[in-house]
């Protein structure tokens, strides 16, 4: 069996834990019509200009919630709030000038306090700093409850009701856990002296890019990494891919196309306040792949429907790297292509599979995501393989996981009729199946009664989760669409 292959890459962009990362610009873009032009500006000489004289930032009409969480024996560092607005305006312009590239023109929203300086909500926590291990999602999930308690009382300090980014002061009780993670809606960073403009680079700290790549999650962008060929060695690192170091150090980084169509339909970067940001849509999507292994390339072409409106299609090709599995903190090695609808309801777009790292005998997660206007994201998986380096399908294929997220004990069905011993028959225990990936060619028919009786439900895409109708399936027909 020959082993799976990889192309040499630098070390630094295969580490699956590391947080973000940074890409210097001595001339940030102007921007054209917002409604507060704010940026921090260059001398001559490239060199970043930190005085408030020039902090100047874009303020939108719903803005990114940024909170110190405060424990009552770890005050915040005397004058953060100066310190940091320098940094969010330096973010800010980063983001920025990263979705330029791609031709957009909109600008991470940050709020205004009344000395100017960007809005930061200090909220003194009811505990001491051991009460809120850094470490701890059951300590997130107190945090939480104490800002919602705290916003509760204080509504006009808030404004979006959809991102926060929650800092906590570096410890001094001897833990050394740091609160680098996304719990929800929520992303958590530390904050020490050295969280500021002219820390970057840093050479022995990962935290600024920390913050920058935790932020990213609490603004609904997933991980995925550079493309090996197109750019990496142009661009850098991928901010949600190992960007923590690249970042930090003050090594090329940078947005991808996805990530950047991503924020421009955020809540927090709209210029105009957006109705029903983030409602989920009733769709259909019926993609069809064709593989052509000598022009490395899969062409996607099918429609969709949805009941509202489509900015962009998102592909992101998903390696299982010697089976790390799938899904959030296994994705840091996705590679991420944006299309945009060729006409209303019809998808066309093309993967060079030239970019992909890991080839050999690697499976993979192929997953097609619908990025409404409104800035929700659908997402529909696909499986496909590479084998002694060719890249496989057989979307003619339905999988069953006894687990939700695709994990636990996996059945493969083809077309045609299985009953419950037909199940056992293939490893399925009755009523087992929690999730399922379903071919683009496909649909399934489930039952929660042996011989196609009983309650049914009909799949015609991937599902994480069979809510409805987990551990409930005891017969199922595969049948062409």
């Amino acid at each position: 069996m020959k082993k799976q292959t990889k192309r040499w890459m630098p070390a630094i962009a295969l580490s699956s834990a590391v947080l973000s990362l940074f890409f210097a610009c001595s001339k940030p873009l102007v921007e054209q019509n917002a409604p507060e032009t704010q940026r921090l500006k260059a001398s001559s000489n490239g060199v970043i200009d930190t005085s408030l004289s020039n902090l100047t930032f874009v303020t939108n009409p719903v803005n990114l919630n940024i909170v110190m969480f405060v424990p009552t024996d770890n005050p915040a560092l005397p004058g953060y709030k100066t310190r940091l607005s320098q940094l969010f305006v330096h973010f800010q312009n980063w983001m920025h000038n990263e979705m330029a590239r791609y031709g957009y023109n909109s600008y991470l929203g940050l709020a205004k306090d009344s000395t100017g300086l960007v809005n930061i909500i200090e909220i003194p926590a009811t505990g001491v700093q051991a009460d809120y291990p850094y470490s701890s999602a059951i300590s997130a999930g107190k945090i939480i409850n104490e800002i919602n308690t705290y916003r509760a009382a204080h509504p006009s300090q808030f404004s979006s009701n959809n991102h926060y980014l929650v800092l906590l002061p570096a410890r001094t009780d001897g833990d050394n856990s740091q609160p680098f993670y996304g719990y929800g809606k929520y992303c958590f960073a530390v904050d020490n002296s050295s969280m500021s403009v002219n820390g970057i680079p840093n050479p022995s700290s990962n935290y600024l890019g920390g913050m920058l790549h935790e932020l990213g999650h609490g603004l609904n962008l997933p991980h995925n990494r550079a493309k090996y060929i197109s750019e990496e060695p142009t661009l850098g690192t991928s901010l949600m891919g190992s960007g923590n170091v690249s970042f930090s150090k003050g090594q090329p980084t940078f947005l991808t196309g996805s990530d950047a169509a991503i924020l421009n339909r955020n809540e927090v970067f709209q210029p105009a306040a957006a109705a029903n940001p983030y409602q989920a849509p009733t769709y259909s999507i019926q993609p069809q792949f064709t593989i052509d292994n000598s022009q490395q390339k899969i062409f996607i072409t099918g429609n969709y429907t949805s009941n509202l409106p489509v900015s962009e299609i998102l592909v992101y090709m998903d390696p299982n790297v010697n089976n790390e599995g799938t899904g959030a903190n296994k994705d840091y090695n996705a590679v991420t292509w944006k299309f945009t609808p060729v006409s209303s309801g019809n998808i066309q777009g093309t993967i060079d599979l030239n970019e992909l790292y890991y080839k050999g005998n690697t499976p993979y997660e192929l997953k097609v995501k619908l990025l409404l206007q409104n800035g929700y994201t659908t997402s529909n998986v696909y499986e496909f393989n590479y084998v002694n380096d060719l890249m496989t399908t057989n979307q003619d294929s339905v999988y069953t996981y006894s687990n939700a997220s695709y994990a636990g004990v996996k059945g493969s069905f083809g077309k045609g009729q299985y009953t419950t011993a037909d199940l056992l028959a293939k490893g399925v225990t009755d009523n087992s199946v929690s999730s399922i990936k379903v071919g683009a060619n496909v649909k399934v028919t489930l039952y929660n009664g042996n011989n196609f009786t009983g309650d049914s439900l009909v799949v015609t895409s991937s599902s994480s989760y069979l809510s409805t109708f987990n551990d409930k399936v005891s017969s199922m027909k595969v049948q062409s669409r």
